[in-house]
């Protein structure tokens, strides 16, 4: 036995003989308290626990049934562990939506006020569902820039193949509509919108784009900011 492990047996018996010094043997164990039991209480809980909670939700009145369907996508948006339920509702509200105007080219031109509408949810909640679907590879994003200001004027939503089903990944069937009915608007105010005509920037290089008047007139009040610190001897 090495003079470690015989200090280290030393002190491990020490231990045990301050701890069963503090023990005293033959004290009775102290009881436990006694709660005092309300019986008013306990019988209007035994009466009203199998019934439904008093502020019910308000029940509103069924959406109209328009014939409108969510096509076949892909299980990964319901297996996959990084999206939100929300997320997953976008997802489909998004393939319902294109499918029914531009299943062509499976692209949508649509803003975060018109989504949120139609989920029932905030702008600043649509547009973290959206980018939790862009992070994952569901969609992908840009920015509609206005033609004739700087301003966004919407979003076009491409789908990509990790939403749509196996089967349907080449090309989604054909619609029933007649082939002879034309789908121009006369509103030609709108056209390059909602066409998507106008340009479309991805969202980094659009973030980017906002930032770059701040930075100018930042670098109006401080124009030393940009440039590296001079030491002075």
């Amino acid at each position: 036995m090495t003079a470690q492990s015989a200090e280290q047996q030393r002190a491990l018996i020490e231990a045990h003989k301050k701890l069963k010094s503090r023990i005293v043997e033959g004290r009775p164990p102290r009881p436990a308290p006694v709660q005092p039991v309300d019986q008013e209480r306990r019988r209007r809980s035994l009466q009203t626990c199998h019934r439904y909670a008093a502020p019910r939700m308000e029940h509103r009145a069924a959406p109209m049934d328009t014939g409108a369907y969510v096509p076949e996508l892909s299980a990964l948006l319901e297996n996959d562990p990084n999206l939100c339920d929300g997320a997953r509702r976008c997802a489909r509200k998004l393939a319902e939506i294109t499918y029914r105007r531009n299943r062509e080219e499976r692209s949508l031109v649509v803003t975060v006020t018109y989504l949120a509408r139609a989920l029932g949810r905030c702008r600043r909640t649509v547009q973290r569902y959206l980018r939790q679907l862009e992070s994952e590879g569901y969609i992908a994003v840009h920015v509609v820039a206005g033609a004739r200001s700087r301003l966004c004027v919407g979003l076009v939503v491409h789908l990509c193949d990790r939403l749509i089903a196996r089967h349907h990944r080449e090309k989604w069937p054909d619609s029933a509509r007649k082939p002879g009915a034309t789908v121009e608007s006369q509103k030609y105010s709108f056209r390059g919108y909602t066409k998507g005509l106008c340009p479309q920037i991805p969202v980094g290089q659009w973030a980017m784009r906002c930032m770059d008047g701040v930075f100018r007139s930042f670098m109006k009040t401080n124009p030393l900011a940009g440039m590296p610190p001079i030491a002075l001897t």
